[in-house]
């Protein structure tokens, strides 16, 4: 393309950015936008050098909340990227994302600093997986360079030798602080220490950028290397509406130095007036069409038909394996086997059977095969799936997320669960938000499977169980395999889930042999009945095992002590762990001539209710055991959807149980005082029965 030719098509998108931004600015004093606007004023240059470098078919790129240069010189979509601002259903994600959170074919943005970054690294390791020759950009600006997982990312991206190239656009201020004080050191050389190539330039004039950006692309699609580009720029507007405290001095010495004034400069008047009125036009049509169009908020029906459909999902009177065609996942086990061993055989099976597989984690290669051996075997068997990472929780789920959202399907593995804290971010702002805030354009089919609870010795720091930090988060499933089910069917359910999933293993259960009953044979359910053809009778004898399936599709074991056709005298609820201390509190209480119906369901968050509240009304009695504190806890939400819905069939208020609230120490007698026992559970067991 001639010179004459990419100065005119630079202009009009550098033009175009520019308009459009200042006409968010116009709509927003006319009273026509809500919330606000990131602008990318003055910085034009570096979305258009950059992007037109990128082979826009199939490049991927990320971009954090200042996007709007960046997906315009990506996709031209003016009129969706207007609409969405304007809160409109025509919106390129129908009003959800708004400013900061856009996506288009293989663009991303999102409003969190420094998140998007791993999410870069995991899609560049999907492309690399899947041979496609596209290579990752992720724009960030200078104030990102504080968050430490910037720096994680960097890491693995070189040691992984990945197609990424980052591009720092340095305006020299995060918000309202310039970066000296912010900062230590220089920028641009940041990623050196990594082995990642760097080049840095002043971004005045677009065809620089160009320039570097093709030198930067070419090395990163030919050398499968990262390299970071460093462009030094300015942003002549406000952060976001009127938050600006620089001088009018600064401000009037940058505006000098206008990159845009300055390509403007290089055309003839009447063809940079063409491209004006062209660009003006095609801004009045688009904000005139999306005034026109339905605001975001008419979907407010179906976000009313949404919660009736989840008051009705959580209905006692309505059968509660029947609104899906999901099915109990089919067991592969060999009796006997154990907890640990199911969960590993199904690793195996799960990487046979799909390659778009991958395993990640921090020490999970042979010889060693994970802190607790889950994994051990997989690394020799697929060596190219079986991935060990540095100790960095947020990376590991934030490549995670990359790769679900480029077509893979990881099982991310956080060593031990007290360390899900370090990623929370990435679990709630990103793999839980994307399919959401994106208006179901994307989907991440991720699992994050750790190890929770005490009873080890591990002290307060390894001990907890923190999935409770998690629950009611939504888009977000929290299946916590028992002893009671399918361990391994239950990983290959949650591997097939098109949601994330955090899957809970308890340590303690490792090496327990599976205690299951017969798949969920249902027959009715009707006025608060359930009739389940088979129950399958534990090794001990006494205690009878079944299986029934929640609406999510998900499996909720059921135990009893009892015979056919008796009522049980209580019912306690419990999950994961807790399993543990049931089959013998069950066995217990048979010899008391106590009759106790266990319901463990594996999907705890979101809560299906159905089940409860059926276990529930068969005794008037309940009681919910969980490891962790009680107060804000999974029993308290369970002892409030059993109220609301089968109240009337109480006999005295759900009674819940729990760790103490304190930290779990490491001192064999003080942890047992700190947890839940089955000492416990009898006594508050025998409380309950004496209440009237």
């Amino acid at each position: 393309m001639s010179t004459n030719s990419l100065t005119e098509r630079f202009y009009a998108q550098m033009q175009l950015i520019r308009r459009t931004e200042q006409t968010f600015f116009d709509l927003y004093s006319r009273g026509l936008m809500a919330g606000t606007v990131h602008t990318s004023i003055g910085q034009e240059a570096c979305a258009v050098g950059v992007v037109n470098a990128l082979d826009r078919a199939g490049d991927v790129i990320f971009s954090s909340h200042r996007a709007h240069g960046h997906f315009l010189a990506y996709c031209d979509d003016v009129e969706g990227l207007v609409a969405e601002l304007l809160g409109r259903r025509s919106g390129v994600v129908g009003g959800i994302g708004g400013t900061q959170h856009l996506h288009t074919r293989n663009l991303y943005t999102n409003g969190v600093q420094g998140g998007i970054v791993p999410n870069a690294v995991g899609a560049a390791f999907a492309e690399k997986h899947k041979q496609s020759g596209a290579i990752v950009t992720v724009f960030l600006g200078d104030g990102t360079l504080g968050q430490g997982v910037v720096y994680e990312s960097m890491n693995v991206a070189s040691l992984w030798s990945l197609p990424l190239l980052f591009v720092l656009e340095d305006n020299q201020y995060a918000q309202s602080t310039h970066r000296r004080d912010e900062h230590a050191g220089a920028l641009a050389q940041r990623a050196q220490p990594f082995g990642i190539e760097c080049a840095e330039i002043e971004a005045d004039d677009v065809f620089a950028v160009y320039a570097a950006a093709q030198h930067a692309v070419a090395h990163v699609r030919s050398q499968n290397r990262p390299f970071f580009l460093t462009l030094h720029t300015y942003r002549l507007a406000p952060h976001s509406k009127g938050d600006d405290t620089r001088s009018a001095e600064e401000l009037q010495r940058y505006w000098a130095r206008d990159p845009l004034a300055r390509l403007a400069a290089a055309l003839p008047d009447a063809q940079r007036n063409v491209i004006d009125a062209a660009i003006e036009a095609r801004l009045a049509d688009g904000v005139t069409t999306a005034l026109a169009d339905e605001m975001a908020g008419s979907c407010d029906r179906e976000i009313r038909d949404s919660r009736l459909e989840i008051s009705a999902h959580h209905s006692p009177t309505r059968p509660f394996a029947q609104s899906r065609n999901l099915q109990s996942p089919v067991s592969n086990l060999q009796s006997p086997i154990s907890y640990l061993e199911s969960l590993r055989q199904s690793l195996h099976d799960i990487l046979a059977q799909d390659a778009t597989t991958v395993v990640l984690g921090e020490d999970i290669l042979d010889p060693y095969g994970g802190a607790f051996k889950v994994t051990k075997g997989l690394s020799t068997r697929f060596p190219d799936r079986v991935r060990t990472t540095p100790i960095c929780e947020a990376t590991i789920v934030g490549m995670s997320v990359g790769m679900a959202l480029r077509g893979l399907r990881p099982i991310a593995e956080i060593m031990f669960g007290d360390f899900v804290a370090l990623a929370a971010d990435q679990i709630v702002n990103h793999a839980a938000k994307y399919p959401a805030m994106y208006n179901g354009q994307v989907a991440v089919p991720l699992v994050i499977r750790t190890p929770m609870g005490g009873g080890r010795g591990y002290g307060p720091t390894h001990s907890q169980s923190l999935e409770r930090l998690f629950f009611g988060i939504p888009h977000l499933k929290i299946v916590a395999a028992s002893h009671l089910h399918d361990a391994g069917a239950l990983l290959r359910q949650a591997v097939a889930d098109p949601e994330p999933v955090i899957f809970v293993e308890h340590k303690l259960l490792y090496p327990m042999g599976l205690v299951r009953g017969e798949s969920g044979k249902l027959r009715d359910w009707e006025a608060e009945r359930l009739e389940i053809e088979d129950w399958w009778r534990a090794a001990d004898g006494v205690v009878q095992v079944a299986e029934a399936v929640d609406r999510s599709g998900y499996p909720v074991a059921l135990a009893r002590n009892y015979g056919d056709g008796a009522a049980p005298d209580v019912t306690v609820i419990a999950y994961g762990g807790m399993s543990r201390l049931l089959i013998p509190l069950l066995t217990e209480m048979a010899a008391e001539e106590i009759r106790v119906l266990a319901c463990l369901p594996a999907c705890i968050s979101p809560l299906d209710a159905a089940p409860l509240a059926w276990a529930a009304a068969q005794s008037g009695r309940v009681l919910v055991a969980e490891e962790s504190p009680v107060a804000f806890g999974w029993g308290a939400e369970v002892a409030a959807q059993l109220h609301a819905q089968v109240g009337d069939h109480l006999h005295a208020p759900v009674v819940r149980i729990g760790a103490a609230p304190t930290v779990i120490p490491a001192a064999k007698a003080l942890e047992d005082a700190v947890l839940p026992s089955q000492a416990m559970l009898t006594a508050a067991l025998f409380d309950l029965l004496a209440t009237t």
